[in-house]
């Protein structure tokens, strides 16, 4: 596989892991992988209508994007 094929199939994989906060949310309460308009990637979950790193912690920057985590790999 090339790289520019192999970067291509990359940014397909992990365009469809990523969902907008706009258009959905996950479970309350559920660790994910957060999006912050900064740029910034980060864990946390929906606490009600708060959004918090995984310390409890309030985040102060908008969530744009979150998505789950991946599978572990299967044991060899």
């Amino acid at each position: 596989m090339s790289s520019e094929t192999r970067r291509a199939y990359i940014k397909m994989s992990t365009e469809n892991l990523w969902h907008s906060y706009e258009s959905t949310a996950p479970d309350s309460d559920e660790s994910v992988l957060l999006h912050l308009e900064d740029g910034e990637v980060w864990t946390g979950y929906l606490d009600g209508d708060t959004w918090r790193y995984v310390s409890g912690d309030r985040i102060e920057a908008n969530v744009v994007h979150w998505a789950h985590f991946p599978q572990p790999p299967e044991a060899a």
